[in-house]
């Protein structure tokens, strides 16, 4: 029996959900671009728990799934990095 959830990684399995395949589709194709040529970096906007996580995992995911080993996926979190005022971190 599927339950409402209301913070943390969506299990479809488990949770209610809608599914954002547009969305998604949106952001491959913006990441992507022409794959002969380049694509596009964008930030994400949106308040805390509206699903920014779940849409880059989604994105990466489906990158990997249709176009194999033709993109090499990094990820970078700024989350713990701090500003102390000294600029010599280079």
């Amino acid at each position: 029996m599927r339950k409402f959830h209301s913070y943390g990684p969506v299990n479809p399995k488990k949770h209610f959900y809608v599914p954002r395949i547009e969305l998604v589709d949106i952001c491959v194709q913006s990441l992507i671009g022409d794959p002969d040529e380049s694509g596009h970096y964008f930030t994400i906007w949106a308040p805390r728990q509206t699903g920014k996580t779940w849409l880059v995992e989604e994105s990466t995911n489906t990158i990997r799934q249709k176009f194999n080993n033709k993109f090499y996926i990094a990820s970078l979190s700024m989350q713990g990095f701090v500003d102390d005022g000294r600029h010599d971190i280079f």
